[in-house]
């Protein structure tokens, strides 16, 4: 997929309703919009990683939930794929292409 490709590319929402280790939001390469928690979490983290399968592997984004806003615009491209380790935190929403 090429860059002009990407930024055409309709957007995709990935809704994560428990915490959990490893969420995968695309196991291919792809572009993370935005973050939506629901509601933040105390001692609540968000790890987002560039890999296909595992949320801690090469973390990129670390986002501790108690102190971020309930939608926060990410706009970052993933070469290898988006994964995501959530610890304690629930109900988040992922917006992506």
């Amino acid at each position: 997929m090429g860059a002009q490709d990407r930024d055409q590319a309709p957007y995709h929402t990935t809704y994560q309703a428990a915490a959990a280790a490893n969420v995968v939001i695309s196991a291919t390469p792809a572009f993370l919009h935005a973050i939506i928690v629901g509601k933040a979490v105390v001692n609540g983290v968000l790890e987002v990683s560039n890999h296909a399968s595992d949320g801690n592997g090469n973390v990129q984004i670390y986002i501790d939930t108690c102190t971020c806003p309930a939608f926060t615009i990410v706009n970052a491209y993933f070469d290898v794929g988006i994964c995501v380790d959530m610890t304690l935190q629930t109900n988040v929403t992922f917006i992506w292409r």
